[in-house]
């Protein structure tokens, strides 16, 4: 799931408001929809405040966000299988 769309749901399932949220991270409504929405990225430093917010780990909203970086970045490009396969074995390594 989308690292926006699993925020909305979360939200939807606590009763909260756009505004809630995007006052507790001292962001406009507007731009807590668009993040929902997947119009717009929310940033890094945002993560770990709205993890706290919404009372869910930090740690799933991270690899839901750092995949849509991923996707972001790999959709459409025919080596994006290939990246994936030596970035993971990189990663083992260090």
């Amino acid at each position: 799931m989308a690292f926006g769309k699993h925020i909305k749901r979360l939200r939807e399932s606590k009763g909260l408001f756009l505004r809630e949220v995007g006052a507790a991270l001292e962001l406009d409504s507007a731009f807590i929809s668009k993040v929902e929405n997947e119009e717009r990225p929310l940033p890094r430093k945002h993560i770990e405040k709205l993890a706290d917010f919404l009372n869910t780990p930090v740690d799933g909203l991270l690899i839901l966000w750092f995949s849509d970086k991923i996707i972001e970045l790999l959709q459409n490009e025919p080596v994006a299988e290939q990246v994936l396969k030596i970035s993971r074995k990189r990663l083992k390594k260090e």
